[in-house]
């Protein structure tokens, strides 16, 4: 159950809620970490990592926001600096990891009708589709799945560049390419679906 103090804070905002903590409210911190632990805790899930990777993530990524909140120098974007410590903090894990699992293809989203991501939208086609990844290599697969994170908790090209070790300027280009060996692959299933013969 929660205190008085720690219910005074439920309705403060961000800037509020920060200055508090830095003022060292323990209320006011047990706010902070209850308001925001949904959303620390949803990024290395969707990074792949089973969940006792993400408590050590999210344990991780308190200390840091108890070391370096004050360091925020825009309190509104107090959820948008903590996406961003989260991800750093997931793509460390991930470069340490090189067996690091796939991200979910439903977790891939579409950005344009027109593209072969599209089929992710299909519900009778994600399995197609995530038996096409798993004919594509490793670089391939980790790329596009980083890729289409939705816009809210998108990775960077920075941020890809680091974690799968490849210069910023080759990203577009070998995605370009990915995407092509894709095509070429859903194209060859569909015809392999095709040229079977039906059961009688």
């Amino acid at each position: 159950m929660k205190t008085v103090s720690q219910m005074a804070f439920e309705t403060c905002s961000d800037e509020d809620l920060v200055q508090a903590c830095l003022e060292g409210n323990e209320a006011a911190w047990e706010e902070l970490i209850n308001r925001y632990a949904r959303l620390i805790y949803t990024i290395p899930l969707r990074f792949g990592f089973p969940q006792h990777v993400a408590d050590e993530v999210f344990q991780e990524v308190c200390l840091i926001l108890l070391e370096k909140l004050h360091t925020l120098q825009n309190r509104r974007r107090l959820s948008s600096w903590l996406m961003t410590v989260t991800r750093r903090v997931c793509i460390r894990r991930y470069r340490t990891q090189p067996d690091a699992p796939m991200l979910d293809i439903q977790d891939v989203v579409v950005v344009h009708p027109e593209r072969v991501e599209e089929r992710v939208m299909r519900r009778e086609e994600q399995q197609l589709l995530r038996e096409a990844l798993e004919r594509l290599d490793e670089r391939c697969r980790r790329l596009l799945a980083l890729l289409f994170f939705d816009e809210e908790d998108g990775v960077s090209y920075q941020e890809i560049a680091e974690l799968l070790d490849m210069p910023l300027g080759s990203i577009g280009p070998t995605r370009s390419r990915c995407l092509q060996k894709l095509r070429r692959i859903l194209t060859d299933m569909e015809e392999e679906k095709t040229s079977k013969p039906e059961n009688s």
